[in-house]
């Protein structure tokens, strides 16, 4: 028995020292050698099956005993390995998601050792929050239709980067703006517009992206990564998130025959908009007066009568850029309308929010409720807060467009 690195004499003397004082430090003391050189000469000595197993090595385990025993049963001689022992149980780590994995594969096909790739994500936070937004929650209780609508009118209400969950304070931004301003302003602005708007059988709750100023718990935008003013935790923003939605839907039912309700992703929501579609569809399934595109596609379109209505936030498709590309993505529907509209949300300053009548398309870009943040109110961004109602005729066009300031 021998070892390159260590005369045989240091190993032995390594191991009765060990065994003697019951731990390295003492041993290595008693030895008058530094710790980390005694330990290097008592794992040499493990490895070697020398160490025995009264103590076992620190951070290892017995492997394989075996035995030679004489004549008469007695034992003669004794060999002992020790390995090193097996870590704590995998958990991915909180913030993580499992991004791939790899395996060492035997001839048998069977595994000898696989080895886990993570990276950062906010799956399991969008799981729990999914699961608050939804605990408690029974399908959505009928509401009576109303007594009379108009089939020949269609009404949109789009909601505009209302950014839930963004903080802003008035001393440095001009206006105060959090969870609970937020809140308030969409309710109140949604009844003030359902009360003032036409009774038209069929109407769309629009949200034309940006709904919540965060798509996760890290508090930055997700392409950039530029830190974001937000108000409460994110699991809170998205459960406050879903029953705005339930209320806003449930005033348009108290108007209109038929809700459909589109959220279309932006910059600062591009996942949760998905999530939150999912949860207001499962909300309202069992109800035939509303409907829930669940789609993850930028882009919406809805066709009524000669009208027709294109939507996307407005972030990647410039306004200027949307009649060529609903030209050319809607073909039958942009041959069968007169009146073609493009809604934006995204850009609120006075100069990007003219409207842009070009080849054939109406194109516009909504105001928003919410206030600036601490780098817009810096840039100098100037713009009104307010929201809309839109109604259109089959054969005429938009007949109706009402304001409410925030």
């Amino acid at each position: 028995m021998s070892n390159p690195g260590f005369p045989e004499d240091l190993l032995i003397e390594a191991v009765t020292a060990f065994q003697r004082h019951g731990s390295k430090r003492e041993a290595a003391k008693a030895l008058g050698v530094e710790e980390s050189s005694f330990y290097r000469r008592l794992k040499a000595a493990g490895k070697l099956g020398m160490v025995g197993t009264k103590p076992v090595l620190p951070g290892w385990q017995l492997h394989k005993t075996s035995t030679q025993l004489g004549p008469d049963g007695e034992l003669q001689r004794e060999w002992i390995q020790q390995r090193p022992e097996l870590g704590e149980e995998f958990a991915v780590p909180d913030g993580h998601v499992v991004k791939g994995e790899s395996a060492l594969i035997g001839a048998d096909g069977r595994v000898i050792q696989k080895w886990v790739k993570t990276r950062e994500g906010n799956a399991p936070v969008l799981s729990e929050a999914i699961k608050a937004a939804l605990e408690g929650y029974a399908p959505a209780p009928l509401i009576s239709p109303p007594a009379y609508t108009n089939d020949d009118l269609l009404t949109v209400y789009p909601i505009a980067d209302l950014h839930l969950g963004m903080f802003s304070w008035a001393k440095e931004t001009g206006a105060d703006y959090d969870i609970k301003i937020a809140s308030g302003l969409l309710k109140t602005s949604m009844n003030n517009l359902v009360a003032r708007s036409a009774n038209s059988r069929h109407s769309v709750v629009l949200d034309l992206g940006d709904y919540f100023h965060a798509d996760n718990s890290r508090n930055q935008t997700a392409r950039s990564g530029n830190p974001l003013d937000v108000d409460s935790r994110y699991a809170k923003v998205v459960q406050m998130g879903f029953e705005l939605v339930i209320q806003c839907i449930e005033l348009a039912l108290q108007k209109h025959d038929f809700v459909e309700y589109r959220k279309l992703p932006g910059n600062h929501d591009d996942e949760t908009s998905l999530m939150l579609a999912v949860a207001v569809a499962a909300h309202f399934r069992a109800n035939e007066r509303v409907s829930v595109d669940t789609s993850p596609s930028r882009f919406y379109m809805r066709h009524h009568g000669s009208c027709m209505i294109a939507a996307t936030h407005g972030d990647m498709l410039k306004m200027t850029e949307m009649a060529g590309f609903v030209a050319a993505n809607w073909p039958e529907q942009w041959g069968k309308t007169k009146y073609r509209y493009g809604y934006t949300g995204h850009v609120h300053n006075e100069k990007a929010l003219a409207v842009n009548t070009l080849r054939g398309l109406r194109a516009e870009s909504f105001n928003t409720l919410a206030a600036k943040d601490a780098w817009h109110a810096g840039e100098g961004y100037q713009s009104p807060r307010n929201m809309v109602s839109i109604t259109l005729h089959k054969d005429r066009g938009e007949v109706d467009r009402f304001t409410v300031a925030a």
